[in-house]
């Protein structure tokens, strides 16, 4: 227990944060207190807590919850567009068109159980959040099926080639990024909708926060055989899912909505927390993930480097590295017009400017010009 006087100091400090220096009125010579601007922060995120979410907002999040027949009609709905969607983007990722999977984000409705899923969450609306878990579990499966059976039946081309569309390649590599990138996202999507004034931004939402598409993705490379690929594009998709649930979630605290019972209000913190938890565990991955994704953009800059000065008139053709625990393996395939130089002074260059052990296969071409003439 403090003494007296340092509980008057420590609440002294506090009072003077959130205060600025004392003003004086013409009506009344005692001095009033101005909040600054992190005092206006804290008043104002108390009055967030406070207050109660208004009619309309009320029904806009109702609106996530069908019952009756209407619940059935919902999922056949929600089932098609999703086949739909996921057709879309299927096709879109097989061809490499990026403006084809953008108008598959468009037609996707996984956002609304997902929002549902953030709703029942904060309420503890316990029935409610196993349906729309449900829902979202069932087009999370028709996604990854419409994936795998558009790819059994249009992937020819892609079989022939030694790698991925860059569009189906673009969901195999999460990072730190899509986390930011999904938590702002569902911020966004959490404060829209309960303001029914700014619902047409949420298709902005769909886009920025893919999520049909790295779903499609996982069939697609599942398909193919490349299951470590298939697994990072379900990273990618489990990540965007935890980080929208939870910032979604605590916007919609903010806005005002709570359980209605109090034993459950005191169950809410527990339940944010689980999504919290979530986001964290997906987020030990994805920070594995860029990691090496740092250290082989390291190792190929290094690469680059070491052969322009290795021969300046010497280009890559081919380059693939994978740099993994300081050590790193680099397959090079070059072209010169010039008699390559010692292949050792290479791997030397690269090693001494990545500091670690190096293992360098590199295949030379040399550029020959032939000009004749036969009459």
């Amino acid at each position: 227990m403090l003494p007296g006087e340092d509980r008057r100091y420590i609440r002294g400090f506090y009072d003077g944060l959130l205060a600025g220096p004392p003003v004086s009125t013409v009506r009344d010579p005692a001095p009033e207190l101005e909040l600054t601007a992190i005092g206006r922060f804290v008043h104002h995120f108390r009055d967030s807590l406070g207050r109660e979410p208004d009619e309309d907002a009320l029904a806009a999040v109702q609106e996530l919850f069908p019952t009756g027949p209407a619940r059935i009609e919902f999922l056949w709905r929600f089932s098609s567009l999703i086949v739909l969607s996921s057709s879309i983007a299927a096709f879109g990722l097989l061809a490499d068109s990026s403006a084809v999977v953008i108008g598959a984000m468009l037609v996707a409705p996984l956002m609304t159980p997902i929002l549902a899923t953030a709703a029942a969450t904060v309420r503890a609306e316990n029935r409610e959040l196993l349906i729309a878990l449900f829902v979202v579990a069932l087009g999370t499966i028709l996604a990854i099926l419409v994936g795998f059976l558009t790819s059994a039946i249009a992937s020819d081309a892609v079989r022939g080639t030694t790698a991925l569309p860059g569009e189906v390649e673009a969901r195999t590599f999460p990072g730190l990024l899509d986390l930011g990138i999904a938590v702002s996202a569902g911020a966004a999507a959490g404060y829209i909708l309960p303001r029914r004034s700014a619902t047409s931004a949420l298709p902005g939402v769909g886009i920025a926060v893919a999520l049909v598409p790295p779903l499609v993705a996982v069939g697609i490379t599942y398909e193919l055989g490349a299951r470590a690929e298939s697994q990072n594009a379900l990273l990618l998709y489990m990540t965007n899912l935890a980080a929208i649930v939870f910032a979604a979630s605590v916007m919609l605290v903010f806005s005002g909505f709570r359980p209605r019972q109090e034993v459950s209000r005191r169950m809410l913190m527990a339940r944010v927390l689980v999504t919290l938890a979530a986001v964290a565990v997906v987020a030990v991955p994805l920070t594995l993930h860029t990691r090496s994704t740092v250290e082989d953009t390291r190792l190929r800059r290094t690469v680059a480097n070491a052969i322009t000065e290795w021969d300046p008139t010497a280009r890559v053709i081919e380059l693939t590295v994978d740099a993994d625990n300081g050590e790193a393996t680099v397959n090079l395939l070059v072209a010169g017009p010039n008699e390559p130089r010692e292949v050792w002074i290479l791997a030397e260059r690269i090693h001494n400017e990545f500091d670690g052990p190096i293992d360098l296969d590199m295949q030379f071409q040399q550029d020959l010009r032939f000009r004749v003439s036969a009459r």
